[in-house]
């Protein structure tokens, strides 16, 4: 199964993110007019690993996960949801910043992850 695949399901089923964004899970990219708080997830990186005859044997995913919201505070409360969630299911944290769009007047949290694919 694809880190994507594994993330999508695990957000979804998770109680504290259902909570705070419903349904509001989107692979690749939110839509533009989509009701807040959501969650929009993509992948950013791949990194194989192979035998010496070239066969992959493992890959590293690495996702972005970005947690959106019209307030800071809803924006670091789904960004510690979706992190507790994402770490139940072996994904590995590697970096979390804050963000805001002046434009937008969105708020987020964008939070990097691995997840080892077999």
């Amino acid at each position: 199964m694809s880190a994507e695949t594994v993330l999508y399901s695990t957000l979804s089923s998770a109680a504290a993110v259902s909570a705070i964004v419903s349904t509001r899970i989107y692979p690749d990219v939110a839509p533009q007019e989509v009701a807040l708080p959501c969650v929009a997830f993509s992948r950013t990186g791949t990194e194989t690993i192979g035998t010496l005859s070239s066969a992959v044997v493992s890959s590293k995913a690495t996702l972005e996960c970005w947690c959106m919201s019209n307030s800071r505070a809803t924006a670091e409360t789904l960004g510690d949801a979706v992190q507790a969630a994402a770490a139940a299911q072996w994904f590995t944290p590697t970096s979390r910043r804050a963000e805001y769009d002046q434009d937008a007047q969105l708020w987020a949290v964008a939070l990097t992850f691995d997840y080892w694919e077999t």
